[in-house]
């Protein structure tokens, strides 16, 4: 028979991703939020931020004495939202799940971000003012807290750690449209700028590599072998400067017929979002979206994240996981953004 796996957040981006993997191991109890899953497994509604997930006594009670192992990939990524709200969802809803991973006496597999300790800017943040509610260190600070209720957990764990997750390395495919994807959509409908320092790191990692070592982690957790307390599912080192990716952007755009000049590059940390060429002739929703990508690049830094994934990138037969590599995959994840018929280009005035 097949090991228990109760798992959160299968309908996510590294969830769907990871769901085939771990209904071909396991016996998948899939506990969900309001979205029924079109998977051939057990579902158990659950709310993260309820005491015992929302879960009658004896319903929680029944899913401990199944569990070989919790697979937790669920939370709140609203950069929108409260830090209340954020931090109900996501600190409590770990709180939650490592009480079952305790009460089942079984292994907890985490799935957090690389970028939980980012949250030092929050004063830049507060400069953009109402130009956009968007507010990453505060799911950065939410995550934080989340980790250190995990490492709480009395049975093993393994926090894993995504930097910025991008499409499938095989073909670039993506259940929804990412922040980089609306970066390329603004500069190829004639933006002339993106925010971000030349020299700052884009960590950006396939979204099938994050599942793949979330399904590892998993297999060996009910095998009985020793979890690494963290997985960086980064690029670590091979992550692309934002110099690099902007050239990446340019290149895609040029074999896609539509050549744009390089953009000038103006470092968050040195300016204010109001310096963007033409503020004031942009359309409001369009200085929303700037001011978005503003407070998103202040947690890019200079120094690489560490990494865990192996010199082939996490598969077999694959080129290493330098720059390189990191290029193409960046690649791969624009061409498929250019290839959908969602990608429109706004008005910007």
């Amino acid at each position: 028979m097949k090991p228990v796996a109760l798992v959160t957040g299968m309908s996510g981006v590294v969830g769907s991703t990871a769901a085939p993997l771990l209904t071909s191991s396991f016996e998948v109890v899939a506990l969900t939020g309001r979205r029924v899953l079109d998977l051939d497994c057990a579902q158990v509604p659950i709310e993260l931020r309820a005491p015992r997930l929302g879960l009658a006594p004896r319903v929680f009670s029944q899913l401990a004495q199944r569990a070989d192992v919790i697979v937790h990939m669920a939370g709140s990524v609203n950069y929108t939202t409260s830090p209340e709200d954020l931090h109900a969802v996501n600190e409590g809803g770990a709180a939650e799940v490592t009480a079952l991973a305790e009460a089942a006496r079984c292994p907890l597999v985490f799935v957090s971000t690389a970028f939980a300790e980012r949250y030092a800017q929050a004063p830049r943040e507060a400069e953009v003012g109402a130009v956009t509610h968007a507010r990453p260190s505060f799911y950065h600070r939410s995550k934080a807290a989340a980790d250190e209720r995990v490492r709480q957990c009395g049975q093993p764990w393994s926090i894993v750690r995504p930097s910025v997750v991008m499409g499938d390395s095989l073909d670039g495919s993506m259940p929804e449209l990412q922040n980089a994807h609306r970066i390329v959509s603004m500069l190829s409908a004639g933006l002339p700028a993106m925010f971000g320092h030349p020299d700052h790191l884009v960590d950006m990692v396939p979204r099938d590599y994050v599942a793949q070592a979330v399904h590892r982690l998993a297999l060996d957790a009910v095998a009985g072998r020793a979890l690494p307390p963290e997985f960086w599912a980064t690029a670590g080192s091979a992550a692309l400067t934002m110099r690099q990716w902007s050239e990446v952007i340019q290149r895609s755009l040029a074999r896609a017929g539509n050549p744009i000049p390089p953009p000038l590059q103006l470092d968050p940390f040195s300016t204010r979002v109001t310096d963007y060429p033409g503020w004031d002739e942009l359309r409001r929703s369009v200085r929303r979206g700037m001011a978005t990508l503003y407070v998103s690049a202040l947690a890019l830094a200079a120094e690489p994240f560490p990494t865990s994934f192996p010199a082939t990138g996490g598969q077999p037969g694959r080129p290493g996981f330098d720059n390189a590599f990191a290029c193409s995959l960046f690649e791969n994840d624009i061409d498929w953004m250019l290839r959908q018929s969602r990608t429109a280009q706004p008005s910007l005035r």
